[in-house]
């Protein structure tokens, strides 16, 4: 065996590793937490597949052996020293995986690490396992140039250590801090009260805002909290953990928000993996947010952002429709670049709603060759296309424009939009560095598309006069939409969003009948290529499937299966494919409640393809 050096990102591989495990955590009720040292560079070199296997043996074994409490994942620097390559660091990491469950006698620890070795014969009985997976990670480990220990008592839980050696490159973003660390300039100096019954998900919590600059409070308890509160302690912002003993996160923000001073403060509920959107906290109490367990860094930053400066309502108000269509204020020519032939509808639909017509390129080469045929005021780009992606065409199509002589067409300004299924930082960041000037997160919606043009389009065409509104047909195109949204009364959470789909046509139920045959048609093919790709262990494939069918999906508001799609698409990206089947099942099981749901709507009644 021999390892495969590449640059990969730690952060997002400690994270995918306790995306695998995630969902059998939660059926226990375990939380999962993860620390990484800000020292640690954001890109390091190294095999993260075989890093990534060895976190997820002795994750998976901590939540076999663990009943209740907690798994914790560490990474600290040890040591950085000079590589034998001039420019290059040689970085020694110390990893742990500590977990709260039934522990191991220190005289039997010695064997844990020997091939078809467990540690009592009752274990083995009782919780199965060969026994090699162990071994096999400490030769692993041994490979990257570190070892392995384990440190354990009986009923105290056990932690596991290993070691490794990585590279960084010298002078470049390798050995750049990560995103997100250090003072937060939009964050610091906030008093933020964190609440939950979990030790270690306090201080890790505690610790992070800190770092941004922010002031915390931990509490262990809700009463504890509520007694500050209501001795006169402000803060301005909380985060509640939903599920603790006694009081939980709900009912703490019930009684908080009858303090006068607390009425309106922003509260972000911690909620266990796996929670339903209609029955999440936040739909039932006024400016309040949800974010899902296990917690990752990006993700509570965008929380705190988005409760802070994007406070909602529990009950919005439907959008207002623009009588005028945008397109006749500021007449644009756009270009598409999207593979996922739905995705092309949806967008295409989206911007014919408000008055615009574009051409489509299925990636980013044909976007480059329609580029080079005419002038385009606006490029929407899609971030993953076969051939060429969004990013490498972005880049060619800024060369091209230093050369004005060579390339006509784009001697005028052009904007780029990237369209991506991620929103975190290092995500925008990609973005504005290959030359694009904003994003969309996928799915989209036309708020959001409206927005982006109504921005960036007054810097290329002048906003023409307003014209005479008509109330009438916005008005009627709006209770169109409210009463096919209405005609399924909702129970749990439907396979399918009807206001989303709805919203997507205009109201227009025949549009919304095209979709849903589009759906159905590239949806059976993309099932079928995923169960062939995993027949044939072609861990890419299917998650490249995946990925443009949950991006789909999602768009037409399917979220239960795009969720079980998600899961796919990390399980291809892995490389390692085990429990593919159970989840191809399962995501044919969705589809199946999509079918049955859609056929029976009383507005849409649309029969699948079988029937």
């Amino acid at each position: 065996m021999e390892l495969d050096s590449r640059p990969f990102d730690l952060r997002a591989r400690i994270e995918e590793t306790l995306d695998v495990l995630s969902t059998k955590a939660a059926e226990k009720n375990l939380d999962l937490a993860y620390q990484v040292d800000n020292n640690i560079p954001a890109t390091l070199e190294g095999d993260s597949l075989r890093l990534r296997q060895v976190l997820v043996n002795l994750l998976s074994n901590a939540v076999k052996f663990t009943a209740k409490g907690e798994i914790f994942i560490q990474a600290e620097l040890l040591s950085t020293q000079a590589g034998d390559v001039p420019g290059r660091s040689v970085l020694h990491v110390h990893f742990s995986v500590r977990d709260t469950g039934i522990g191991v006698k220190a005289e039997k620890l010695g064997r844990l690490f020997k091939p078809f070795m467990q540690a009592e014969k009752s274990t083995a009985r009782h919780y199965g396992g060969t026994g090699l997976g162990l071994a096999i990670s400490k030769r692993l480990v041994e490979m990257m140039g570190g070892k392995m220990w384990a440190e354990s008592a009986p009923g105290e839980g056990s932690t596991f250590h290993f070691t490794a050696n990585f590279h960084a490159e010298a002078g470049q973003r390798g050995v750049e801090a990560p995103a997100l660390a250090g003072r937060q300039p939009k964050l610091a100096d906030l008093r933020i009260l964190i609440v939950d019954d979990n030790a270690t998900v306090r201080r890790v919590l505690a610790e992070q805002a800190t770092q941004w600059g922010m002031n915390p409070r931990a509490a262990e308890n809700a009463s504890q909290a509520f007694d500050w509160m209501r001795a006169g302690e402000q803060f301005d912002l909380a985060v509640l953990d939903l599920q603790m003993p006694d009081m939980d996160g709900l009912t703490l923000a019930m009684e908080i928000r009858k303090l006068p001073r607390a009425a309106m403060m922003p509260l972000i509920f911690l909620i266990p993996l796996g929670t339903r959107a209609d029955s999440a906290p936040d739909t039932r109490i006024s400016f309040a947010h949800s974010l899902t367990k296990p917690i990752k860094t990006a993700q509570f930053y965008a929380a705190i952002e988005r409760a802070l400066f994007s406070q909602k309502k529990a009950v919005a108000p439907a959008p207002v429709k623009a009588d005028q269509p945008l397109a006749e204020l500021m007449p644009l020519s756009i270009l598409l670049c999207e593979d996922n032939s739905i995705n092309q509808k949806v967008a295409s639909r989206i911007l014919q709603q408000i008055g615009y017509k574009c051409d489509i390129a299925n990636n980013g080469r044909e976007g480059l060759e329609a580029l080079d045929k005419r002038h385009y005021d606006l490029v929407f780009m899609d971030m993953m296309m076969p051939e060429m992606d969004g990013l490498t065409a972005t880049r060619a199509i800024r060369e091209r424009q230093k050369d004005a002589v060579a390339h006509p067409n784009y001697q005028k300004r052009i904007l780029i939009i990237a369209m991506t299924a991620h929103a975190q930082q290092s995500d925008r960041e990609n973005c504005i560095a290959a030359g694009m000037d904003d994003y969309l997160a996928k799915p989209i919606r036309p708020a959001d598309v409206r927005g982006i043009i109504e921005r960036w389009a007054p810097q290329i065409q002048p906003v023409a006069a307003a014209k005479p509104a008509v109330g009438s047909d916005a008005a009627m195109a709006g209770a169109t939409v409210a009463a096919v949204a209405q005609a399924v009364p909702a129970a749990g959470e439907p396979p399918v969003e009807m206001t989303r789909l709805m919203d997507l046509t205009d109201g227009n139920v025949d549009s919304a009948r095209e979709l849903i045959d589009m759906f159905y048609g590239q949806t059976e093919k993309q099932l079928k290529q995923i169960d062939d790709a995993l027949r044939a262990n072609q861990a890419t494939d299917v998650g490249h499937v995946a990925h443009s069918c949950k991006g789909a999906s999602a768009t037409l508001g399917m979220t239960r299966f795009a969720a079980v799609l998600l899961k796919l698409e990390k399980l291809g990206k892995s490389g390692v494919l085990a429990g593919g089947e159970e989840l191809s099942a399962e995501a044919r099981r969705e589809y199946k409640e999509i079918q049955i749901f859609l056929t029976n709507h009383p507005a849409i009644a649309v029969p699948p393809p079988s029937a």
